[in-house]
């Protein structure tokens, strides 16, 4: 019996090919070469079609986004409060101290990260604060879980995101994901109370603050933000085991994400809506694509290959 496919996407050598019958029209979203087309209904009669098929369905981009001056900005005088408020109590807690992460310099940081160097800028031992991490995790996500509801406060997202993921959520040649040094309750608390949880790839993956972190990368924040970037392409791999991956793209605003895209085998798409400068996502040694903002969808699109 034909098999009837009423929306698929073939690469142009498979849609070109004679073998295939029943295509009524395609046509390119962009000029760019080996671009995966989207078709009209397809009637596949053969077997070899059929393996086509499952081969073009297979054939994904991997997207990962960092979040923090990537997706979403602090606005205000409360801005990014209470995930701060949840740092605090943290050290609070465990070691009696007073004190915040502006203490150090923490952008491109993970979050274990922060909690250790600000416990060592208080003269704490790397090691000790490294033995204490999980239970300064622990009151950290206590803290922020208890009033996730105030998760937004102080926070908006950039320009053309929520535009930029519904387009790549409408895809099907994309999969999207998180890979942030947030820990990951707060990372899609975050994305649920700025109201775009929902525009990512289901069920939700990615590579966070919580799943790796070694106290020794401490002056070098990038290499265990490389980790984290496997960790993302391996979840997407054991979620879908039939996904093939074209292509993986770690987007970020900070060197520390550019060199993480090389350091994890993915290709970097630096932004510049942070605090650091063209000059330093390009001169930090890793190859990357570097743009403004993620305010023109069709110029990120083309970045990205898609």
């Amino acid at each position: 019996m034909p098999l009837m496919i009423t929306s698929s996407c073939l690469p142009n050598e498979i849609a070109s090919s004679s073998k295939l019958r029943g295509l009524s029209s395609c046509s390119p979203r962009s000029a760019v070469p080996n671009r995966v087309w989207r078709c009209q209904p397809l009637r596949l009669s053969s077997s070899r079609s059929r393996r086509e098929l499952l081969l073009c369905e297979s054939m994904k981009t991997l997207v990962s986004f960092d979040v923090d001056g990537t997706l979403i900005r602090t606005v205000g005088d409360n801005a990014n409060k209470l995930h701060k408020l949840a740092f605090m109590q943290a050290w609070k807690e465990i070691y009696g101290l007073d004190t915040n992460l502006d203490v150090i310099q923490h952008h491109g940081n993970t979050d274990p990260l922060i909690l250790i160097r600000v416990a060592e800028f208080h003269g704490i031992a790397k090691s000790d604060a490294a033995a204490k991490l999980k239970e300064m995790e622990d009151v950290m996500l206590k803290h922020y879980m208890a009033n996730a509801d105030k998760a937004g406060v102080g926070l908006e997202c950039l320009p053309g995101v929520k535009q930029l993921l519904q387009e790549l959520k409408d895809r099907e040649d994309v999969l999207t994901c998180l890979v942030t040094g947030n820990l990951q309750p707060i990372g899609w608390a975050k994305m649920e109370a700025l109201g775009i949880k929902h525009l990512f790839s289901e069920p939700y993956f990615g590579g966070f603050g919580s799943d790796y972190c070694n106290p020794d990368n401490s002056d070098q924040s990038w290499k265990d933000r490389a980790e984290l970037v496997k960790i993302a392409a391996e979840k997407a791999q054991k979620h879908f085991p039939r996904v093939q991956f074209k292509a993986k793209w770690h987007v970020g605003d900070t060197p520390m994400d550019v060199q993480a895209a090389q350091g994890g085998h993915a290709k970097a798409l630096g932004v510049l809506t942070g605090v650091y400068s063209r000059q330093d996502l390009e001169g930090c040694g890793a190859e990357s694509i570097t743009l403004e903002n993620l305010e023109d969808v069709p110029a990120v699109l083309k970045a990205l290959n898609l």
